[in-house]
């Protein structure tokens, strides 16, 4: 069954309400603990306590939250899930005294409690994280005044989802061969790669940004409103700038966004000569970035979601058992909702809460690509069982930096099978183009947009406006600098940032996929050149959840982050899979 099955949170609407009531209720009894937590017992008994509501949160919200996403224009789905946003803004207001007061008892006196307790041991890694950032916490009125602003932390994430998907019309077209399309979030990729010409590729892609183009000011407001938040919490908080807040909680040195960016910023030249190769194979002199969905080698082959589950599974089962298991877990039966529907959220992802099985979200679309969305997905939902399974709750939550390390190991393990399977010159050259494209977008594409994200914040900490052309104009010199292409000659292409949906809802999060393809492809090339224990490290790996420091627990897979030459060995790879592509099209 590709349709997820909700029930296992509740059995209706009704039972979540009845707990979603619950919660209204519950959290208000935080407030008693205020004043009280130098006390062993009531310090402990907090903790129960915040266990208890997690719980009851990882419940309430992914029914909510999940439900909606199915179908982003049924207002009463999205009633639930803004209820319980505001409940969870209302929860940050009442627990605000909360680190300020354990940050006042001192950290002898809490590591104390935690090292006499077996169940609050788990919290000593949290803590440790805490009094790290003591500095970084301000008193118990400042905090509580800050929470009091929580519920318009959202705003800017949900003005953008109202932009981009809930008030969005998919247009119709007539391609010159007079076959009608709709153009699609979702599919408009596989339309530019069955057009028959390039107007029709052009009138596509222009389509498909009318919207960004015709609200051009209004997601530079929204966009502008994700910067200024992220200043004032610089400002607030103490800190050196939006990076240095971003990176500061998980203690990931600034060296590690820096070499990548300048990785990637000073390696250029792959990109430009992978451009150059598809103009010839393709015969396009004026090349364009749309141009670079077009295949190299035909292949009409569909990849039906069984199809596409099966090959992925085939692609790992010589791995060790335990971890072929847990993928095979991740992709069960009622976790995962694979076709696109009118009004589902766009893209992929997996859920995850602590206590639950993870579930997925895809756009599934029978195309190779959608089998690697697939792998990608399931890396994360085996990740989350994993650690859930080997940690306690408070410690179970790995960090978006080390996410993606599980993610795009599938997709390096799907693709050496798959290259083992081609026997054409046609499936060689499609699987080639599929790995370079897969470094293209993940490692240097990523970097792009998380140069423009650390651009853009540098613009608003001197204190200059923010408006639709200022963004545009970083976005024009970077894919100048990357691609050697000039983007204000494609209809729309200059409001790209306006497409990431990322940039608005979790800044600061793209280049953490560039650094965990950087590690993954270390952690993979260990395993293939059979160096010893790597398989056995890289589950380690997973098992860790946030039990320590992120870049630690990718040391401890064997890829190392500080180190610039990591993400240089991609660069390396990339310009490999070049020769190997020239090689294959000249034979």
């Amino acid at each position: 069954m590709s349709k997820w099955n909700l029930s296992v949170f509740y059995p209706n609407d009704e039972a979540w309400l009845k707990d979603f009531e619950l919660l209204k209720t519950e959290i208000q009894k935080f407030s008693e603990f205020e004043g009280k937590l130098g006390d062993f017992e009531n310090f402990k008994k907090y903790h129960e306590f915040d266990e208890y509501i997690t719980k009851l949160i990882y419940k309430v919200y992914p029914y909510a939250s999940l439900g909606s996403d199915l179908n982003l224009k049924d207002t009463e789905k999205m009633t639930k899930i803004r209820q319980v946003s505001i409940v969870l803004g209302q929860l940050s207001q009442i627990t605000s005294f909360i680190s300020p007061e354990i940050i006042s008892l001192g950290r002898e006196k809490v590591m104390s409690f935690v090292e006499q307790d077996e169940f609050l041991k788990p919290y000593k890694f949290p803590y440790e994280k805490l009094f790290r950032g003591e500095s970084h916490v301000l008193s118990s009125k400042e905090e509580s005044v800050i929470s009091n602003y929580a519920p318009i932390g959202n705003v800017a994430a949900q003005l953008y989802q109202s932009l981009a998907v809930i008030d969005r019309t998919d247009k119709t077209i007539t391609l010159s061969n007079g076959k009608e399309v709709l153009v699609t979030q979702a599919g408009y990729r596989a339309l530019i790669e069955e057009a028959d010409n390039a107007i029709d590729r052009e009138l596509i892609f222009k389509t498909l940004y009318e919207r960004y183009v015709d609200n051009k000011s209004a997601f530079a407001e929204t966009y502008n409103l994700v910067l200024q938040r992220a200043n004032a919490n610089v400002k607030n908080r103490k800190y050196e700038s939006a990076l240095d807040a971003a990176l500061f909680g998980n203690n990931i040195p600034k060296s590690v966004f820096l070499n990548l960016k300048d990785a990637a910023y000073e390696n250029t030249a792959p990109l430009k000569r992978y451009i150059e190769i598809r103009k010839k194979a393709l015969g396009i002199k004026d090349y364009k970035t749309w141009d670079r969905f077009i295949p190299l080698a035909k292949n009409d082959k569909k990849y039906p979601y069984e199809q596409a589950k099966q090959l992925f599974l085939e692609s790992i089962k010589n791995f060790p058992a335990e971890f072929v298991k847990n993928q095979i877990e991740a992709v069960a039966d009622g976790y995962v909702d694979a076709y696109p529907q009118d009004g589902k959220r766009t893209g992929a992802y997996s859920s995850s809460m602590y206590g639950h099985h993870p579930f997925i979200l895809l756009n599934h679309n029978d195309t190779l690509d959608s089998v690697f969305t697939l792998a990608h997905e399931a890396g994360h939902s085996a990740h989350s069982i994993f650690s859930d399974a080997a940690q306690p709750m408070p410690i179970s939550d790995y960090t978006i930096f080390v996410a993606e390390i599980a993610s795009t190991f599938n997709e390096h393990a799907l693709l050496d099978y798959l290259l083992t399977k081609a026997e054409t010159k046609e499936e060689k050259i499609e699987l080639l183009t599929m790995s370079i494209d897969n470094i293209h977008s993940t490692f240097y594409r990523q970097t792009l947009f998380a140069t423009y994200e650390y651009e853009a914040n540098k613009l608003v900490e001197e204190g200059k406006p923010i408006n639709d052309a200022v963004l545009s104009k970083i976005m024009i010199d970077l894919y100048q600098h990357y691609y050697g292409l000039d983007i204000t000659k494609e209809p729309g292409k200059q409001y790209v940032w306006a497409y990431i949906p990322h940039l608005f809802r979790t800044p600061f999060y793209v280049y953490q996929y560039a650094t965990s393809f950087s590690a993954s492809l270390k952690i993979y090339e260990n395993i293939k050149n059979n160096v010893p224990h790597a398989f056995d490290n890289y589950i380690a790996m997973l098992k860790t959840g946030g039990s320590m420091y992120p870049v630690d627990e990718a040391k401890i897979a064997g890829a190392d982050l500080t180190d610039k030459n990591t993400f240089l060995a991609v660069v390396n790879r990339l310009e490999s899979l070049l020769d190997q592509l020239e090689a294959v099209l000249n034979s």
